[in-house]
């Protein structure tokens, strides 16, 4: 299954395995830290980030899937659960999947204490070496501070990338005061392909991506692209360019975002009905259209269903994370979950 349609020269031999590896075991045993982030003086200087066009669009192209955060039904706590993470992971690569974003919105990252969300990012980090997954790292979310900290956390990981949310207090209202946010935690994991969260609906941020992208590839050396979660496909395809990557994060215009030009996605739904998706990005590379039209209008129909309409995302996540944990239980290869959402207003 190819996924998105790709060229059919020689170089994709290159894309037949879904990402270069970026650490080691090893790594993994050495990586685990405090809270607080230690001194960037102390540590050996990384080398610095080096773009490669060619590289970059191979690594990160097809499915991803944003995982829901497992935890614990105990009560009012819900405490973080890493148990299930091994067979999550395992259960997405059966089915083609080539990475994950840990701790975003839909994994409800700013809905847990800087060290649950290490320790998630480090068993999703083991897990993606374990089953070849890429792991991208959500930072943001959070206190300044504690951006920093979990910026730092995933330098000595290794991980794939990361992706930030702005600032959701202090918010930028200028293009330079949001390439100056994003310089500033990409300053803290700069081996580390840097995406920005564009999602305005539920950060008040929206300004012009096209601009942005332009500014921070010049002011931030390991600046890659986009997490687009926004309606406005036209400016996401505007983004567009070689050596950039934007990944595609509205479902509902998957089938659109397929047509404009976009090669990776990552949907809340890759996690519960991958099938789906992959029914219509063949059908696409397929030239199937009307294929693609139906099997997008019977995707967006299983949403509204399972989400009851809900324009709220507090109230949405917690619906497809139900949606999930019953589709998880309900298959043959044994029943396991996501456990509860943490968000309860």
């Amino acid at each position: 299954m190819a996924g998105f349609r790709r060229d059919t020269d020689k170089s994709d031999e290159s894309t037949k395995t879904p990402f270069l590896q970026e650490s080691t075991a090893d790594d993994v045993k050495s990586s685990r830290t405090s809270d607080h982030a230690s001194d960037p003086g102390e540590r050996a200087s990384p080398r610095p980030f080096a773009k490669d066009a060619q590289l970059l669009t191979c690594r990160f192209k097809g499915l991803l899937a944003p995982v829901f955060s497992c935890f614990k039904d105990d009560d009012s706590r819900r405490s973080l659960d890493v148990r299930p993470i091994n067979r999550y992971a395992e259960w997405l690569k059966n089915q083609t999947i080539a990475g994950v974003v840990v701790n975003g919105v839909v994994g409800e990252g700013p809905m847990m204490r800087v060290r649950e969300r290490k320790a998630n990012a480090e068993y999703w980090h083991r897990a993606a070496l374990r089953h070849n997954l890429l792991v991208l790292i959500q930072l943001g979310g959070a206190p300044l501070p504690d951006v920093l900290s979990l910026a730092s956390h995933a330098e000595e990981l290794h991980v794939s990338g990361v992706i930030v949310l702005p600032d959701l207090f202090y918010r930028p209202r200028t293009v330079d005061q949001l390439v100056g946010y994003c310089k500033h935690v990409a300053s803290r994991c700069r081996t580390r392909p840097f995406l920005y969260y564009h999602l305005p609906a539920m950060t008040g941020v929206n300004l012009d991506m096209v601009e942005f992208c332009a500014k921070a590839e010049r002011a931030i050396p390991n600046f890659m692209g986009l997490h687009y979660s926004s309606g406005d496909l036209e400016m996401g395809q505007r983004c567009l360019r070689l050596g950039r990557v934007i990944l595609l994060g509205s479902t509902a215009l998957l089938a659109s975002g397929l047509m404009s030009g976009f090669s990776c996605c990552s949907l809340a739904v890759i996690n519960i009905r991958p099938d789906l998706v992959r029914r219509i990005c063949d059908a696409f590379d397929a030239n199937e259209l009307q294929r693609v039209r139906d099997t997008q209008r019977e995707l967006n129909q299983l949403i509204e269903i399972h989400t009851q309409l809900s324009t709220n995302l507090e109230k949405w996540v917690s619906c497809m994370k139900s949606w999930l944990n019953k589709e998880f239980t309900s298959r043959a290869n044994g029943p396991f979950g996501a456990g509860p959402a943490r968000i309860v207003f």
